[in-house]
């Protein structure tokens, strides 16, 4: 069941290393939509994404995620591994009924179900939700306790075929303190990628406890508390596929996909048992339930929100082309130190970042030892990718538009939309840019008219060579988007 209206969807289906599926349609945007508000306001910052975001929503289960993300037989091969896996900390998990947490019994059994490790009474008394959250910390803490004792039995068995993946991810509560970067955040928890600090910019799958359970909708206090969470999150990490945000809620967890053109509710499934009395079937569903959420707290980056490795604190990444070499599909490595054809995560140009639909990441960097730019667009599925419409400019020997370096796909369809690179020729300061260094020289109004005439003409010259050579007509002329050489 959609949390406010589900979205039609095309059928998935994967190419190369590159995840694909998703939306089909595309939801247009009203005037008001596209206006901010001041981002300092909370309450209308969240009415503003709740306003850009709520009615975009879908649901999906587990199993079609796992589908759109090329995760199916990998998944399907973790379970085949490990069975068992998690299923004495199920026979132990609490129940949540009418919103408290209590122990319980299995059927034919008088002993309770409860152990010291997972009870949280003294919270209970005070704050159900914290309850809730505390349980979900301490549940992670022991399937990672548990996955590490089974890789050692595996050892001892001489079973070296067989794995259970450790997280390499670091958990920190967040519910009394805010996250660094972010606009005054308390999420309940973070798993953070393991670099030097935490913040904003290291975040990878928040999390927010609530002590209720969704039935059919999230309500719209959560979603627009979530939707801040997650918008933070897009404008200052370049290398965003997606952003997660894991829901406890009461005996349930959910998992909420913030994608670009539209977000998605997945129920997960129980993390708690719902009767006080429980059997081997509620038992195998709660059992079933920390195995996804394992499974996914222990994807690598790469797999899992981020087109590269994205928790080892590294600066420069190079697009590597497939085994084609006409192929326009790029795998992405990441590294600390550069190689001949890296670029640099540097010099990042900051710009508005909607909520929703395209997003474009601009660096100010180099390329083989010269000034260049990267850009990182995502884009609708069914648009032209840029470094197509610069090709077209091209071969048709339009003068006046930048050189360029490498271009290429990294993505070619998630949730409906693509991840597009450009790395181009730096060609120097864009005319608002000039204009404010003009001002602040003391150039006169006369002299300042002339030089913009001078570029407008220019700028007209290319446009109109772009339509009579390329049939290419740009649509989006702004003085953030020309740009003046230093000749």
């Amino acid at each position: 069941m959609s949390d406010f209206s589900e979205q039609p969807k095309t059928p998935t289906k994967q190419i190369g290393q590159n995840y694909v599926g998703g939306m089909a349609t595309s939801q247009g945007r009203t005037q008001s939509d596209l206006l901010p508000p001041d981002e300092r306001k909370l309450e209308r910052r969240r009415d503003w994404l709740y306003g850009s975001l709520g009615s975009l929503g879908g649901s999906k289960t587990f199993s079609e995620l796992l589908d759109d993300l090329g995760l199916t037989s990998e998944f399907s091969q973790f379970e085949t591994d490990h069975p068992k896996l998690f299923e004495s900390l199920a026979e132990r998990a609490p129940a949540f009924v009418d919103m408290n947490m209590v122990g319980t019994r299995k059927i034919g059994s008088r002993v309770p179900l409860l152990p010291d490790e997972l009870s949280v009474p003294d919270i209970l008394k005070v704050d159900k939700e914290k309850a809730v959250t505390t349980y979900f910390q301490k549940l992670v803490d022991l399937m990672s306790v548990e996955a590490a004792e089974q890789n050692a039995h595996y050892a001892q068995s001489e079973q070296n075929d067989k794995s259970v993946p450790s997280a390499e991810y670091n958990l920190v509560d967040h519910q009394t303190s805010e996250v660094a970067g972010g606009r005054k955040h308390k999420m309940d928890l973070v798993f953070y990628n393991p670099v030097a600090s935490d913040g904003v910019a290291n975040v990878h799958i928040i999390v927010e406890a609530k002590k209720a359970e969704f039935k059919n909708k999230i309500d719209v206090k959560t979603f627009s508390q979530i939707a801040d969470y997650q918008y933070s999150v897009w404008k200052v990490q370049p290398t965003r596929t997606f952003v997660p945000v894991l829901l406890p809620n009461g005996p349930k967890l959910d998992l909420v996909v913030f994608a670009r053109e539209s977000w998605y509710r997945v129920e997960v499934g129980y993390l708690c048992h719902w009767l006080a009395t429980i059997n081997n079937h509620n038992i195998e569903k709660v059992r079933s339930t920390m195995a996804q959420l394992y499974f996914l707290i222990t994807l690598p980056s790469e797999r899992f929100g981020h087109f590269c490795k994205a928790s080892l604190g590294w600066e420069y990444v190079t697009f590597v082309r497939g085994p084609n070499r006409d192929s326009t599909i790029a795998l992405v490595e990441s590294s600390h130190s550069p190689t001949t054809n890296s670029v640099k995560l540097s010099g990042y140009i900051e710009r508005f970042v909607h909520p929703r639909g395209r997003l474009a990441h601009v660096f100010r960097t180099t390329f083989r030892k010269q000034k260049a730019i990267l850009k990182l667009s995502w884009t609708p599925v069914g648009r032209m990718p840029e470094g197509a419409v610069y090709e077209l400019l091209e071969n048709a020997n339009v003068k006046g538009m930048p050189r360029v370096f490498g271009r290429g796909l990294v993505c070619t369809s998630l949730f409906g939309y693509r991840l597009e690179y450009l790395v181009l020729e730096d060609c120097g300061s864009t005319i608002h840019e000039y204009l404010q260094v003009g001002r602040q020289g003391g150039l006169s109004s006369g002299s300042l008219n002339n030089r913009v005439t001078g570029i407008v003409w220019q700028t007209l010259q290319c446009l109109v060579q772009a339509r009579v050579k390329a049939n290419v007509l740009h649509r989006d002329i702004s003085a953030g988007n020309i740009m003046i050489d230093s000749d």
